[in-house]
């Protein structure tokens, strides 16, 4: 078992309150091909198990900051993470389905489709792949040091922010660049 597993059993009558740091190596394995400073990184989790049924119900809140490179610069930029999760955790063999095949109203589309399902396996619920999942989809397309980051000379590599190069600015290509020249 691992850190974030916990036995059904435990959970039965009280439930779970979950309170802590996340350990370096997840973060970097987590988002390893962006480049993350795992050392500049922290993560903590504050949830709540609870267990109804055969269903346990995961709800709490992930935040922190990951230190990942600018995609202008490729200087460090924060990232601040403050991402809800709300799982529910239901037996492999437990039908998703919604009202036992009978016809649904929108309203019952909706709720389901802010819902994320997990498995567990009868004995323990493991939180940590939801929470490695979360964190994947907290990172955003797009990451900057700063807004209005100048990034670098695509001539020389310099860093436009800490000062212009002596490069000449090179002129946009136009795929109709090639008409210019042609005479009426």
């Amino acid at each position: 078992m691992t850190e974030l597993s916990f036995r059904l059993k435990d959970l039965e009558n009280k439930g779970k309150h979950i309170d802590c740091a996340l350990p370096a190596e997840l973060i970097t394995d987590a988002l390893g091909d962006m480049d993350v400073d795992g050392a500049r990184s922290g993560l903590h989790l504050v949830a709540d198990l609870t267990k109804h049924n055969v269903t346990v119900l995961c709800d709490g809140k992930l935040t922190g900051e990951i230190s990942l490179p600018c995609q202008r610069c490729l200087g460090p930029a924060r990232v601040i993470v403050d991402q809800r999760v709300h799982t529910v955790f239901v037996p492999p063999s437990s039908a998703l389905a919604k009202n036992d095949g009978e016809a649904s109203s929108d309203d019952d589309a909706d709720d389901i489709d802010d819902v994320d399902y997990a498995h567990h396996n009868g004995e323990t619920v493991d939180v940590l792949p939801i929470v490695r999942e979360y964190l994947i989809l907290s990172v955003p397309i797009t990451v900057y040091c700063n807004e209005d980051c100048r990034g670098l000379c695509p001539l020389c590599g310099a860093d436009k922010n800490q000062g212009d190069c002596s490069c000449q600015p090179v002129g946009k290509l136009s795929p109709f660049s090639a008409l210019r020249d042609v005479k009426p």
